[in-house]
């Protein structure tokens, strides 16, 4: 009796999880495509040294800041730590960085993480971040 119970529950469980179909949201620099804020892209950013912070950061993107600047980062593929990221280190081979340079990107304010410790994501491209241009709008929902 309990064995079909948890198979019913488990096809339940596996039920709510599937995604719907339809149109698949865009990722990395595509999803700002329309947004104001993001600018021409960047050979690199010198003075690696003096980024500050970060914010807006997701799977495949994030924004820098260097100063009074700001620069959207994308990676290779998905850097599945970048979404929850505490602190954000720089591997650069110079002063400046650049694509192929890595983000060094940890879980937790002292960069001792649980498991396979900080992951290494490789920088794609880099675009210039206007964050006092208005961001793009949602698209409206019909209602229900």
């Amino acid at each position: 009796m309990l064995k079909p119970a948890f198979c019913v529950l488990s096809a339940a469980l596996l039920a709510a999880c599937a995604s719907a179909p339809g149109e698949a949201r865009p990722r990395g620099v595509a999803a700002y495509a329309d947004d104001a804020r993001l600018g021409e892209k960047v050979s690199n950013v010198c003075f690696a040294s003096s980024i500050d912070g970060f914010s807006l950061n997701e799977r495949d993107t994030v924004v820098l800041r260097e100063g009074r600047k700001e620069y959207l980062v994308e990676v290779f593929g998905n850097c599945l730590d970048l979404e929850s990221a505490m602190t954000i280190g720089i591997d650069s081979a110079t002063s400046c960085l650049s694509k192929g340079d890595a983000l060094i990107v940890s879980t937790s304010l002292t960069g001792s993480d649980i498991g396979l410790g900080p992951q290494r994501c490789m920088i794609q491209d880099i675009y210039a971040w206007n964050p006092d241009a208005e961001a793009a709008a949602e698209p409206d929902t019909p209602a229900e």
